[in-house]
């Protein structure tokens, strides 16, 4: 193909012109005529004038360029190979300087066609937000640092969110604050591109590569996705009585796998406030924050930890009482020493009650395996509690009777390791005191359990 270019000179005397072409001497006054040569890519131009004092070159000369194209698919660096729509994809040449840019279409494709021939490499850029980065990333950034998991190639660029041309536990202590909202941007930028060179001469190349957001060193995210992966759950598990400045609550788990990572986003309650967190995690590097009703907390340690039954994790200080449950959100999880997520993995804490109002009962856990719990709450004593329990065909199971229950906390515990598996009711009834402020309304309550081994 022939593209023109213009080149006006003014000439008094011989002399060479290094352009891309070859060689070709005109013996005229260029005053008077015209001349007209012909050349060769890549060779000096050499061109002879004759006399003349007011000699002037205006003369088209066509610069020859191949027919040059690259096109391919830009995509996720994720199992999926997700196509990455609507980004940019630049050509540059060996001075970092952009020769052609085109945007990525609704299946990642690109082309760029009509350039030079020459050496240059290939970038893109994108405003897609920045996301789908946990505790687990840091983990993995954490193994590869201590030699027990790799990293290579675009994963490897990733991991550099601090952009210090090498990966440790700095960039994985960077990875989990910025899970936790604790910071709001990496310096290196929020995504990460392959760079493949290409040489132009004068033919059409397929080139394919990938883009990573940082910190996403296991490429968990899917782009296209507007939700990621929730596996955990939040379970209350006991009742607490609110306290007046603050009540620190437990934060267990009956997950029975080792644990290196954990990745907790979750609303907070209405009418509960968190004040403060202790962990009682092996050191590594938990994060929390709250912001806008919401909680995030993040840890990873390459060593990690087997829970053990009824031992907090973590402790949060709550102000304030709520009867809503804790809804885990998008990217909360566990993960094993592999660097795996667990399918599902659950958080167990008390629920917070108000010292005020009407008596309070909750059944825990339920489902319920080898053991299972009644908690009640009364603000001042009752006089008699009746609790009973029924089959699914609606025959009577178990029955209790308790006199003179005291204000405050009474756990009672249920025998569900003589029952079988299936449905059952629990149905709780109380007599209240003369002193007591229960209405007629609320003096019994029941709940579905179900025993499952």
């Amino acid at each position: 193909m022939l593209l023109p270019a213009f080149l006006v000179l003014g000439l008094g005397l011989c002399g060479s012109l290094f352009a891309q072409s070859g060689t070709s001497t005109a013996g005229k006054d260029l005053s008077n005529s015209g001349v007209q040569w012909s050349f060769t890519l890549g060779q000096p131009f050499h061109l002879g004038l004759g006399s003349g004092t007011q000699a002037h070159l205006n003369q088209g000369i066509q610069q020859t360029y191949q027919d040059n194209k690259v096109l391919g698919f830009l995509r996720y660096d994720n199992t999926a190979q997700t196509a990455l729509t609507n980004c940019q994809v630049r050509l540059l040449n060996n001075q970092a300087a952009v020769v052609a840019s085109t945007i990525t279409n609704a299946s990642g494709a690109y082309e760029i066609s009509q350039f030079p021939d020459g050496v240059y490499t290939l970038g893109a850029t994108t405003t897609k937000p920045w996301g789908g980065v946990n505790a687990t990333d840091a983990l993995r950034v954490r193994q590869f640092f201590t030699g027990t998991a790799p990293l290579v190639g675009l994963r490897l660029k990733a991991g550099d969110v601090n952009n210090t041309n090498s990966v440790n536990s700095n960039d994985a202590l960077l990875i989990t604050r910025r899970f936790s909202n604790l910071v709001t941007s990496f310096n290196v930028g929020d995504w990460a591109f392959e760079a493949p060179t290409l040489t132009a001469n004068g033919q059409t190349q397929t080139l394919d590569f990938k883009g990573l957001i940082y910190g996403d060193v296991n490429a968990s995210y899917v782009p296209s996705n507007l939700r990621q992966p929730v596996r955990l759950v939040m379970e209350y598990n006991a009742l607490v009585s609110e306290e007046s400045n603050g009540t620190w609550v437990p934060v267990t788990t009956g997950f029975e796998g080792p644990v290196s990572a954990l990745s907790l986003v979750a609303g907070i309650p209405a009418g509960l406030e968190i004040l403060d967190v202790r962990s009682s995690l092996p050191p590594g590097d938990l994060s929390w924050s709250c912001h806008a009703g919401e909680f995030r907390l993040g840890w990873s340690d390459v060593v990690g930890i087997v829970p053990v039954k009824g031992q907090p994790l973590f402790e949060i200080l709550l102000r304030g009482s709520s009867e809503a449950p804790w809804v885990p959100r998008d990217l909360s999880e566990m993960a094993g020493p592999d660097g795996e997520p667990y399918p599902m993995a659950d958080l167990r804490l008390p629920k917070v009650i108000s010292k005020s109002g009407s008596w309070q009962a909750g059944l825990y856990p339920n489902p319920a395996g080898e053991f299972s719990t009644l908690d009640l709450h009364f603000t001042s004593g009752v006089d008699h509690v009746n609790l009973v329990v029924y089959d699914s065909r609606g025959r009577l199971v178990w029955a209790l009777n308790r006199d003179g229950v005291p204000s405050g906390l009474t756990r009672i515990e249920l025998p569900v390791e003589q029952w079988s598996e299936g449905r059952y009711m629990v149905r709780v009834g109380v007599v209240p005191n003369t002193t007591n402020t229960i209405l007629p309304s609320d003096l019994a309550r029941q709940w579905p359990l179900v025993i499952r081994r």
